[in-house]
């Protein structure tokens, strides 16, 4: 089956059988108000614009399409007919091709193709005329009707129309109904190339239709975009409409999913020579053998949808009738009669079960067709009682049913909106159905609108002894009020999600000691918020096996999880748990999920690396040889993880919060009760929510830094301080021990902003300031702790917990280990580090080693702060470490009469870096060695720390070269000085006596162009700033090994190639250190390179972009042009070929630099006129887009 086909065909079908619809129905004039004569048969309508000649039947259908059209609306009415059609259309495809369409009087197929023809001739083959005056075909055929048709389109819609009354009688529900009104908009010209009937069997190849589950598939791709639409809309914060809900929710499961699912729950209604041949069937210790009549088994999926699951579970009962030694001809029929169950909250999807599910029968029964079995089948589609007159109910006499009628009516008021979670009293309705059955009045006719409420109300009040569903995923805010308030209601602690509802009402309609199956989202393994959830599935069931998956089952997901239940409680029953994924957002193939689960099913001791995995090339690593068992009886090799646990799930009762952690030994397991929640000895906080962080945030670099506060104390400090920005933690990269001090936030005035402002959360005040741990909230790996010092306020994002002093370097030093963060992945595998699942950690404390500890963990800090420290984005940077470490020749005392080259500073600045990452890294070890005695986990964790976890960043030459450069800029614009340490003006009063040694740019422009024009442009500023912080006897030298590292090009200069950086690259290589916030701005004209100039924001004001423009651009544009006039003169001299040319190259690109430099005057006078003024309060973000129009753009 081509997926990427199919997709394509029922995408590109929707959009053009949609457009079709909406032209049929304009044609009507259903909106108009027309007069109305009848001559005979037909009926003539006119108004002044237009007139409509309508035989007698086509009146009866635009009147029903017009009540259509009041009923749902004109979008949804094209969105119903569209599919249709497209449902008709591929439904009679599927049965000629496997020669199923029931064209006789006792249903049978006559072998007659009636959209295409097997020999591949142009024309359908019901279309010649031999085939359609067949005594044997029974579709009501008019000869002379038909040879009064003008064209062969004309005549194949009269013939389809006839097809589909036809198999209306044998198939109602997907050829019928609701869509009375759809015979007046059958597509024009379905034969034509483009039309519909010629696509779908030029585009779509046979081969595809092989298997039913095709339907299912083009019904998904159909939705696709409307599914996107809705999805769309919810981030604009537009809850999911009750019509849209299918689309939204509706999802193909995979094949095998579908058989892991049927084959554990109804296979276990089988012998155990039976379930050996079950592919995927699970063998438990526990294994227990139902002896039950086959015919008594009901089976229901809740969430059926286009059938998939019951197509397969129909497969097995059909072999377990085989086995059992019943009559071949009976088993369809009995199976659909007595086995299958099922519900849908989409009409459409309903009418794809029913079909599905009839076709694979038709597969095994060739008479099933004529044996009225349609009507007998138990698949409906969820109905809703809305438009039902209530008057009516006062026509049934028996008071006992009027009461049931009056409930129905009330229950399944707006059902499409609750689907399935429907509760429903159990009675016996089926008296009810019979007794309005028997009404013939008028009210009667209304009454039977409620015997499709009655079938879904008699499904939903009974008990399955199997349940297997695929239900919806829609979290709680996507759901609009009714649905939201609905479940609130009936499944409060199920609340979350719908699928989390799901479980709880598959647990309802499940038979005690039955078996109910699902698959899911994997949050409820183990987020909080699903904990009920959990305690539920633990302690009053069975788990007999569960799949825990990753990213890949249905394209690119969140992962899923997929599990069998029996609805009994067996103390200490032990399940099996296969983990098919090391990283809940690793993508792996579907089908390589399948692979994995197959090879482990009945090999406890296999393993894979997850690591090495590449999905387009999939390697089955067995390890049975090499696996090793310890002492829990889990299994490793290497970086090769074990798939298959078996555990018993009273297990996870002892760990917090009940999570699925089925991979947890018992060592593991013994320390949450050995240990106290660190939630029971320190505050574990959460922070602030600003509502909006564009306005209350701002990166600390963006800022006027006189207005900032770096170090409060204590909120008292921070009050008296009269100050506006604080230091704000919110979260942040993986990062141990110091750093992420990346934001401050507006706390002028203690917060009086933010406290009035709406919406906005302000947790835990009585915390601010105060010294902690903290950690982020997401991570794509392991979870990393933090020192913050006093002086910060935290966000949600970045949480904190708050250890005494005694306690502090304790906490860091154990939350930073290995014991820790493999219980994280127990407690929080989902890498979502909430405060309550921080506060579950368990702490057993040893004061033998609470010193060494201690000292370990303050050495750990003050690395990582020196790192921190050393790049210009934190406070506390002082200078650059080149110059730091710059190795000193013939010191004399004079920093003007020193000499020292970069290249030995950077080797300096590599062997202190390597030195630092060697103790952090011995140091972080040693505290796993102390944590894991202390946890008693010597046999299952070992110290050593991957150098990748090590989170000081080693020496790295072109980030060194990269940095001085942007440094040296930093000099230039007076941000930094060679005279003192840290930021010289970021704010403030600007003071040009604090830079003697390099002197500072006054005037705040900085020129950059790609030749040496200007004495004053940033390359000779910047070769200034090598010799005097390194000496003039080595300038040459090391601008030679920048260049060298910044990738010197051939011929190029180092002059040249630095230029080339500075040109191409610098703003660039700025905006990433800066995180998309810029403080040296680039006036730019443009990809020609004619006018480049850097600002530093801080010393804007608003004369700086006339002056820009009066003393540089024009300045460079008089060069050019100057440069031009040479240039031309030259080419009236006598010039060799080679010299000609490339004199001409020069002449276009000066021409080209000139046109973009006029055009550029043009808007930078426009500026330059406005005289802007900026508030650095603002940040960047605001500030920059006044001067959008002149300057690069951020990338």
């Amino acid at each position: 089956m081509d997926k990427a086909i199919l997709k394509k065909f029922a995408i590109e079908s929707r959009q053009d059988l949609m457009q079709r619809m909406e032209n049929k129905i304009k044609a009507f004039y259903i909106d108009e108000e027309f007069s109305k004569q009848q001559s005979g048969d037909v009926y003539i309508l006119a108004n002044s614009k237009h007139s409509l000649n309508l035989s007698k039947e086509e009146y009866t259908k635009r009147e029903l399409l017009i009540k259509r059209i009041n009923e749902l609306g004109l979008d949804q009415v094209i969105e119903e007919a569209a599919y249709t059609w497209f449902n008709r259309i591929v439904a009679i495809r599927y049965m000629e091709i496997h020669d199923y369409l029931p064209l006789t009087r006792d249903n049978q197929s006559l072998g007659i193709r009636v959209l295409s023809s097997k020999d591949n001739t142009p024309d359908p083959e019901i279309m010649k005329f031999t085939n359609l005056v067949n005594p044997e075909l029974d579709i009501n055929f008019k000869k002379e009707k038909y040879v009064e048709l003008k064209d062969d389109n004309e005549k194949f819609k009269y013939i389809l129309l006839l097809v589909c009354r036809k198999l209306g009688r044998v198939i109602p529900q997907v050829f019928d109904g609701v869509t009375d009104y759809i015979d007046i908009l059958v597509p024009d010209n379905l034969l034509n190339e483009s039309g519909f009937v010629n696509k779908i069997i030029t585009e779509v190849a046979e081969e595809n239709y092989e298997q039913v589950e095709i339907i299912g598939w083009l019904y998904q791709y159909y939705i696709s975009e409307k599914k996107d639409e809705v999805f769309a809309d919810l981030k604009k914060n537009i809850k999911i409409k009750k019509e849209n809900i299918p689309s939204a929710t509706q999802i193909f499961t995979p094949d095998w999913i579908v058989k892991y699912m049927v084959e554990n729950t109804l296979g276990r209604y089988t012998s155990e020579s039976f379930r050996t041949n079950l592919k995927y069937y699970v063998k438990n210790k526990n294994e227990t053998i139902i002896n039950t009549n086959i015919k008594e088994v009901k089976f229901l999926d809740p969430c059926c949808g286009s059938g998939h699951i019951l197509v397969y579970a129909f497969e097995i009962f059909y072999r377990i009738y085989l086995e059992n030694g019943f009559n071949k001809n009976d088993i369809a029929e009995m199976i659909l009669e007595n086995n299958l169950y099922g519900l849908d909250i989409d009409n459409r999807a309903g009418q794809l079960a029913i079909l599905s599910v009839l076709l694979k029968a038709r597969e095994f029964d060739k008479n099933v067709l004529d044996k009225n079995i349609a009507n007998k089948i138990n698949i409906i589609s969820i109905q809703e009682s809305n438009k039902i007159d209530e008057k009516c109910i006062m026509n049934i006499t028996n008071e006992a049913y009027r009461e049931q009628a009056n409930y129905l009516l009330d229950a399944f008021k707006d059902a499409k909106e609750i689907g399935s979670l429907l509760i429903v009293n159990k009675n016996n309705y089926m008296n009810l159905e019979n007794e309005i059955k028997k009404d013939q009045t008028i009210f009667g006719i209304e009454l039977k609108k409620l015997i499709p409420i009655i079938k879904c109300a008699n499904i939903l009040s009974e008990q399955y002894d199997i349940v297997v569903t695929n239900p919806p995923y829609m979290g709680n805010r996507g759901m609009d009020a009714k649905l939201s308030n609905y479940v609130r209601k009936y499944y409060f602690d199920y609340k979350t999600d719908i699928f989390s509802a799901f479980i709880k009402q598959a647990y309802s309609l499940t038979k005690p000691r039955g078996y109910y199956a699902m698959i899911t989202q994997p949050t409820f393994l183990f987020i909080s918020s699903f904990e009920k959830v959990r305690d539920d599935l633990i302690n009053k069931n069975s788990i007999i096996s569960l799949l825990h998956m990753g990213r890949g089952i249905f394209g690119i997901d969140f992962g899923s999880a997929s599990f069998i239940v029996k609805k009994e409680i067996k103390k200490d029953y032990c399940g099996s748990y296969f983990r098919l994924n090391k990283r809940t957002f690793q993508y792996i193939d579907v089908n390589d999920i399948e692979r994995l689960y197959l090879l482990s099913k009945d090999n406890i001791k296999y393993c894979f690396n997850f690591d090495e995995y590449k999905s387009s090339d999939f390697t089955e690593i067995n390890t049975i040889d090499n696996s090793t068992e310890n002492d829990n009886g889990n299994f490793y090799d290497n970086e090769k993880l074990q798939i298959k646990f078996e555990t018993t799930q009273s297990n996870f009762n002892k760990i917090p919060g009940k999570t699925f952690a089925y991979w947890a030994s018992d060592n593991i397991i013994s320390i949450f009760s050995r240990g106290k929640e660190l939630g029971n000895i320190i505050p574990v906080k959460q922070g602030i929510a600003t509502a909006d962080n564009n306005r209350f945030l701002r990166e600390w670099y963006e800022i006027d830094i006189t207005k900032a506060k770096l170090n409060s104390l204590s909120v008292e400090e921070s009050r008296n301080s009269n100050k506006k920005w604080y230091p704000y933690n919110k979260g942040g990269a993986f990062r141990k021990w110091y750093g992420n001090n990346d934001y401050v936030i507006n706390w002028e005035n203690d917060g009086s902003e933010l406290k009035n402002f709406k919406n906005a959360v302000l947790r835990n005040p009585e915390f601010y300031f105060k010294k902690s741990v903290t950690w982020s909230l997401i991570s794509s790996g392991s979870i990393a702790f933090r020192f913050k010092p006093y002086g910060y306020i935290f966000d949600v994002a970045g949480m904190s917990c708050f250890p005494s002093d005694n306690m502090f370097n304790y906490i860091l030093g154990l939350n930073n280990t290995k014991i820790i963060n493999n219980i994280m992945k127990f407690i929080a595998p989902t890498l979502n580090y909430q405060v309550g699942d921080i506060a579950k950690i368990p702490i057993i404390k040893n004061e033998n080693f609470k010193d060494k500890i201690s000292y370990l963990v303050n050495q750990n800090i003050e690395i990582s702060k020196e790192d921190w420290d050393s790049f210009e984005t934190s406070w506390d940077f002082t200078t650059h470490p080149l110059i730091e470490y710059i190795e000193k020749v013939d010191y004399i005392g004079n920093l003007n009469d020193c000499n020292y080259t970069i290249k030995d500073a950077c080797e300096s600045w590599k062997l202190n870096c390597n030195e630092k990452f060697k103790l952090l890294k011995n140091n972080e070890e040693e505290l796993n060695r102390i944590f894991i005695e202390i946890y008693g986990l010597n046999d299952e964790l070992t110290p050593e720390v991957d150098p990748k976890d090590i989170t000081i960043r080693k020496a790295d030459k072109l980030r060194e070269i990269k940095s001085l450069i942007s440094y040296s800029v930093g000099c230039m614009f007076g941000r930094y000085s060679l005279d003192g340490n840290g930021i010289m003006y970021a704010g403030g009063k600007f003071d040009e006596n604090k830079y003697k040694k390099f002197k500072v740019d006054l005037d705040n422009i900085i020129p950059i162009t790609d030749e040496s024009y200007f004495d004053d442009d940033i390359v000779q500023r910047f070769k200034q700033f090598i010799e005097v912080s390194f000496g003039k006897e080595t300038l040459n030298e090391n601008l030679d090994f920048i260049a060298e590292t910044l990738g010197k090009k051939g011929t190029e200069t180092s002059e040249e190639t630095i230029r080339r950086y500075f040109v191409n690259d610098f703003f660039n290589d700025h905006c990433k250190i800066y995180q998309k916030r810029p403080i040296y701005w680039l006036l730019d004209s443009g990809k020609k390179n004619g006018f480049k100039a850097l600002i530093y924001m801080h010393r804007y004001n608003e004369n700086l972009i006339p002056k820009a423009r009066l003393d540089y651009l024009h300045r460079v544009q008089t060069t050019y042009e100057k440069l031009l006039s040479d240039i031309n003169y030259k080419l009236t001299t006598d010039l060799s070929m080679v010299d000609k040319k490339e004199t001409q190259k020069r002449q276009a690109d000066l021409n080209a630099k000139l046109q973009e430099i006029k055009e550029y005057d043009e808007k930078i006078a426009h500026i330059a006129n406005q005289r802007i003024r900026i508030d650095l309060d603002d940040g960047v973000k605001v500030n920059y887009e006044k001067f959008k129009d002149i300057l690069a753009k951020i990338r």
